[in-house]
Parts: structure tokens; sequence; C-alpha cells
């Protein structure tokens, strides 16, 4: 019985894939919402005045989506990203109401979590452009030889 867990659970060790596949998503999800809102322009910028927003704003976060979105799914500054993402989710969480609390938003705070973990994890293996440092996850080292931000030289300090 523990060999057959031990096998399954190696079978699905792909940190990488994980990282490609939650990324991919997340971005799917943000770039559709982002088209949406560009594809009802008048409606989004009348809804986010009804907030209390200025209508620039449903012009910037319809960007923001469609940009960022983008961007996740081929894995170019997705730590840049995924902070702007979460807190966007955030404030969306917060910004509107409902009569069970929180309870009624659990998409918007689902994609802040994820988006905020995507912002720690960064790019991964499977990107087209990744910003940070493998070893250190730092956004302009040079790897393991150069990397001002390894354990190794903090150890040295």
């Amino acid at each position: 019985m523990k060999e057959s867990a031990n096998r399954i659970s190696r079978a699905c060790y792909h940190p990488a894939v994980g990282v490609l596949i939650l990324r991919i998503m997340a971005g799917f999800i943000f770039l559709s919402h982002g088209w949406d809102k560009f594809d009802a322009m008048d409606k989004t910028v009348a809804f986010m005045v009804s907030l209390g927003f200025p209508g620039f704003v449903a012009y910037s976060i319809a960007g923001l989506e469609v940009v960022g979105g983008i961007a996740l799914i081929l894995g170019i500054a997705t730590r840049l990203f995924g902070v702007l993402f979460g807190i966007e989710m955030l404030v969306a969480a917060l910004s509107t109401t409902s009569p069970r609390g929180l309870h009624g938003h659990e998409f918007e705070l689902l994609l802040a979590v994820v988006s905020f973990a995507v912002a720690m994890i960064g790019s991964g293996k499977y990107s087209l452009w990744r910003f940070e440092c493998a070893y250190c996850g730092g956004v302009f080292c040079k790897g393991m030889s150069e990397c001002t931000g390894s354990p190794r030289e903090q150890k040295g300090k």
C-alpha cells in the first residue's frame, strides 16, 4: 500500500508543470474578463463609477487584465502581474457588497490567493521570458555564480 501511494505521489510530482498550469489558467481568466470589460466599456465605466471610482479606472483595469493575462500565460513578469492582480482582486472583493459578507466573493478571493501565489513562485521553468533568478528569486541576479541574495553568500556575512 505504501509503495502504491509513493508511486502515485511521485508520478504527480511536477512542480514546474503545476506552476505552468496555474499560471496559464489564471492568465486565461484575467484575459477573458479584461476582454469582456473592453467589449462592454460603457457598462464597465458605469459600474466603476457606481462603486465610487473614477471612470478611467475601468480602462486601467481592463488593460491590466488583458496585458497581464497574456503576460501570465507566456510567463513574462509574473511576479509583477501576480501582485497587481492580487491587489485588484482584494479591492474587488472589498469594494462590492454582499448580504452574506465575503461569502459572496469566493471567486475574487480565490483569484487573489492564486495571484499572490504566482507572485511568490515566479515564472517557473516553462516561461517565455523569466525575469527572476532561479537560485534566489531576485529580479536582476545572474545566477548562482554572481547572485548577491544567495543563501551561500548570506552565511559569510
